[in-house]
């Protein structure tokens, strides 16, 4: 009643349990880089907009009747709630086509609608122009392209980047802590309601798009498409696959055991599990995340997990005492499997308890997750499952198998009679995985995230490939701020009836200094379209024939440009109030592989070295450069806090078994086994990336389960026999049948992981399903051969001293 009560409240707060789709969930908390993004964000706008491209179904782009179809496809975007303005060729300004003279620039700009213009003249205009190409058309001229610019909320930046400011400080007051928790509820308030009209959006752009898809080929882009698109993939596989999982585990537990109790008593468990982990979640208003959402995948398997060795002892006693009536049982099972039990959850919590030391926000709930769904399965395991097993009575359980598993019983074979060779085999092998680690790279590509035939890769590619790169940076130079007065001589200044006085903040020195790190960035191979002053001034220079403006002829042009196309053409790139120019660039994902930090680097020490700016002047910031600091750190930080696990795992094996020498002969074939998966990856040339990084802590946190049950029993077994190899034998016929189910159903469970569209999950459960492998090999192998060769040459040293 208890329980059925709480899972009723559970339930209730389950309702609340939602996803976090925005892209700060892939940077680390506290960066100081965050900070400098978000007031770049504010400042110039960010990268809160959608790339939408059109390919005409037939003819050229800039036909008359495909300019049509473009300008309702635009027309209709722009209706929709939340697109603050959209930008295409048919917005941008002509300068010739036909040839126009500076002083006509005051009668204002020919369109692709104006009816005079030249359109032959229009499109060689467009596809040379140094602003417009690769980002508005495509340099054939087939694909035009618009920027769907989606309304900011400011106050939600000016909250963030208050936030993120006390979050990057070392130690806060009183005050400033106070203050910080107001930050918290006033920031989860406004970017659930940010987060859901963002997502509304993104569904009517595409709905739009897809109204469209008779008339040519659209695709949609976007940093915001990524960040949405990565969690309803994973919402979408944790509905489809949640099911499948389920329906696999129960084949594969009626196939072990025979009998329907044996596979619903351990579903039933499980589900219960996650209704209590969610419902507090939901309770706490705890989002889950890209990373964290693989929290329920990992408790079904690790419930399952602690109740397979529950049915396991329960039979086998079944079988030992088969006149034991049902409660004494249950009782007995429950005891003998209650240490074991315990300690293996201690040391699974201990595992993912690592990722909480992590900076990145949804590593850090990832670990939080996994540390209270775990003691809920300790808990539901050893209540629910009991009190279930009493409910429905001994019945006609059958008694197990008198002949050992094939699989076990050629382990224990080799591990008895081959200790040497296994040995010696680990020694290689772990010389084999040490070379790989070296091996791993964190050269992550978000174009590498998603299947090929899925709508956002399509997107992605094409973007990649014909409109200048996917990943934006930014590079932010900072001059004096602009002072209105500051030369009261000048007459240009004392005029107060300027409509854009800031215009006299563009001198000629800092267009120079622009046009010197713009045209550099722009020759790194790896950099695709760069935007800033100098590619507005290169459209400006065909009116002095090539040469640089004067200063008045800048300051005479930026005053002739209407507000809206100030908006589009200069806001995004200079500050004259906060003194700061912007040189936007995005990076080509799909050429050859590069070092993200390098290139920064690189960028810093030019600008330092040819320019007159100083270091403290430049920054370097974007989506680029967070998602790149987040790998880092939390590679810095999975290396860090996988000592802690061993540590914690070690002392865990220590209080248990009681013996330093079990806890480190515990410890070895799954430290092998972790590190060769990860070094696999290098070997394979996988990426460790927002998912697989965690591949380690959780590959030690559950193998070392099977080596605390296995050490467990083997230490009953021994003390029955000093015989070492009998001992081992008995352990692999009754615990060893345990370890084989449990491995089993885990490696079965994460296998159905492949047929997702979102790669990191694949390859998350294709590795973790390897760990699985490789940790039951080991612990069924290695470990036994260890204890052969250790133990039972300290045996033999104790019968020789014997008198």
């Amino acid at each position: 009643m208890v329980l059925a009560f709480l899972l009723s409240v559970a339930g209730y707060y389950a309702n609340r349990f939602s996803f976090d789709a925005s892209s700060d969930t892939l940077v680390v908390e506290g960066d100081p880089d965050l900070a400098a993004y978000l007031r770049v964000s504010e400042t110039f706008g960010g990268d809160e907009f959608l790339l939408l491209t059109f390919t005409p179904a037939s003819g050229e782009a800039l036909e008359l009747e495909n300019l049509k179809i473009l300008r309702e496809l635009q027309t209709q975007l722009e209706a929709i709630n939340g697109v603050a303005s959209v930008f295409s060729v048919l917005d941008a300004p002509l300068l010739n086509s036909p040839p126009m003279a500076l002083a006509e620039l005051a009668d204002g700009f020919r369109t692709l609608e104006s009816p005079d213009v030249d359109r032959d003249l229009a499109r060689d205009e467009l596809r040379s122009s140094p602003f417009f190409r690769e980002l508005l058309i495509t340099l054939d001229g087939t694909t035009t392209a618009m920027r769907v610019n989606i309304s900011l909320d400011r106050g939600l930046l000016s909250v963030d980047r208050e936030r993120a400011r006390l979050k990057a400080k070392p130690a806060l007051s009183v005050t400033e802590r106070a203050r910080l928790v107001d930050l918290e509820l006033e920031h989860a308030a406004l970017r659930e309601a940010y987060l859901s009209a963002r997502e509304l959006l993104i569904a009517e752009v595409r709905e739009v798009r897809d109204s469209f898809k008779d008339r040519g080929v659209l695709y949609v882009g976007g940093v915001p498409m990524i960040a949405a698109d990565m969690v309803a993939f994973v919402k979408s596989d944790l509905a489809v696959f949640g099911g499948t999982v389920t329906v696999v585990i129960m084949i594969i537990l009626y196939g072990f055991f025979r009998q329907l109790r044996w596979v619903f008593l351990p579903v039933i468990t499980s589900a219960v599990t996650i209704a209590f982990t969610v419902g507090v979640l939901g309770l706490v208003q705890w989002p889950a995340t890209v990373i964290s959402s693989n929290f329920v995948s990992l408790l079904c398997i690790i419930t399952i997990s602690l109740t397979i060795h529950l049915i396991v002892r329960y039979r086998e006693l079944a079988h030992l005492y088969p006149k034991m009536d049902g409660v004494a049982l249950v009782r007995q099972t429950m005891v003998s499997k209650f240490a074991p039990c315990l300690y293996n959850a201690l040391t699974t919590i201990a595992a993912f308890g690592s990722l909480t030391a992590s900076r990145i926000v949804p590593v850090e709930d990832f670990g939080w997750m996994m540390c209270i769904g775990i003691a809920f399965a300790f808990l539901t395991s050893f209540s629910l499952f009991p009190a279930m097993l009493r409910l429905m009575g001994r019945g006609a359980t059958q008694v197990v198998a008198p002949h050992e598993l094939a699989v076990t019983r050629f382990f224990s074979h080799v591990a008895r009679w081959h200790a040497g060779t296994v040995t010696m085999v680990a020694v290689i092998w772990a010389v084999l995985a040490v070379a790989g680690l070296g091996m791993v790279s964190l050269d992550n590509r978000f174009l590498d995230y998603f299947q090929d035939d899925t709508d956002i890769h399509q997107g992605m590619s094409f973007v990649d490939a014909n409109l200048g790169g996917t990943v934006p940076f930014d590079v932010i130079l900072r001059f004096a701020p602009f002072e209105e007065y500051v030369d009261p001589e000048e007459d240009f200044f004392a005029d107060d009836e300027e409509t854009y006085p800031e215009r006299y903040w563009f001198t000629r020195d800092k267009l120079n200094v622009v046009r010197q790190v713009h045209r550099y960035i722009e020759s790194r191979p790896e950099v695709g379209k760069v935007l800033s002053m100098t590619s507005l001034e290169d459209l400006a220079r065909q009116f002095t024939e090539g040469e640089a403006l004067s200063n008045i002829e800048v300051a005479a042009i930026l005053e002739l440009l209407p507000e809206d196309l100030r908006r589009e053409l200069i806001h995004p790139y200079a500050s004259p109030i906060t003194g700061e120019m912007r040189i936007n660039a995005r990076v080509i994902e799909s050429g050859p592989h590069f070092d993200r930090k390098q290139l920064v680097a690189d960028i810093r020490e030019f600008i330092t070295t040819n320019t007159t700016l100083p270091p403290e002047a430049v920054e370097v910031t974007g989506m680029m450069v967070l998602f790149n600091s987040m790998l880092e750190q939390l590679f810095s930080s999975q290396v860090n806090t996988l000592a802690y696990v061993l540590l914690a795992t070690f002392a865990m094996f220590v209080v248990l078994l009681r013996s330093l020498l079990y806890a480190v002969l515990g410890l070895v074939p799954n430290i092998i086994a972790a590190a060769s998966v990860i070094a696999l990856m290098g070997y394979a040339g996988i990426p460790l990336d927002i998912m697989t990084i965690t591949i380690a802590a959780i590959s030690v946190g559950i193998g070392v389960d099977n080596a605390i049950h296995y050490l467990h029993r083997f230490k009953e077994e021994y003390a029955k026999d000093p015989d070492v190899r009998l001992a081992v034998a008995w352990s692999h016929a009754t615990i060893g049948r345990a370890m084989y189910f449990t491995s089993v159903t885990v490696i079965l469970g994460f296998s159905i992981l492949v047929f997702s569209n979102f790669v990191p999950t694949i390859l998350f459960g294709i590795l973790i399903a390897t760990a699985m492998v490789l940790a039951l090999i080991a612990n069924l192998t290695l470990l036994p051969s260890l204890l052969v060769l250790v133990v039972g040459r300290r045996t033999r040293s104790s019968n020789a001293d014997a008198p």
